[in-house]
């Protein structure tokens, strides 16, 4: 007879749900962050000069001289 304890497993059957539903809930606010490797949380020092560099807000000297000093 089953208790309400999960899949007739009881007190085991009650913990393993338990832990699905925890994994599943982690498994999605880790996809929603992200790992670290998405492009949006990518600040590495090249992205951050290509950006300035997007912007305006250096010179394609400065761009370049800078991106050498960077891949030394």
């Amino acid at each position: 007879m089953m208790m309400g304890y999960g899949f007739g497993f009881g007190i085991f059957g009650l913990i393993i749900n338990f832990l699905l539903i925890v994994g599943v809930i982690y498994l999605v606010i880790r996809w929603v962050r992200g790992n670290g490797n998405s492009r949006f949380n990518d600040n590495t020092p090249r992205r951050i000069l290509d950006e300035r560099f997007a912007r305006g807000e250096i010179t394609e000297e400065e761009y370049y001289r800078m991106k050498n000093i960077l891949r030394d």
